[in-house]
């Protein structure tokens, strides 16, 4: 189905962008990770490798706020609405 006439196409956020934000927010989610291991006193046992794969983790989920805040400032910097 075609889009109807007056509307653009949805434009991809730049790779640059993406990787910008991930930079802010990779981090982030790391440190979050870590905290949530270390307040857990059931992961107490896992030790250093608990709190090495929690960071991890946390980084992974980092990714999801990174794409949601490059999309927003792309729509601000692109003039769309």
């Amino acid at each position: 189905m075609a889009a109807p006439t007056g509307t653009t196409e949805k434009q991809r956020t730049p790779r640059w962008l993406l990787v910008f934000c991930y930079a802010l927010m990779g981090p982030a989610g790391a440190i979050n990770g870590a905290f949530v291991v270390l307040s857990v006193p059931a992961l107490a046992p896992f030790g250093f490798a608990g709190l090495m794969a929690g960071g991890i983790a946390g980084a992974a989920v980092g990714l999801l706020p990174a794409i949601w805040m490059a999309r927003r400032i792309a729509e601000g910097i692109g003039g769309r609405t």
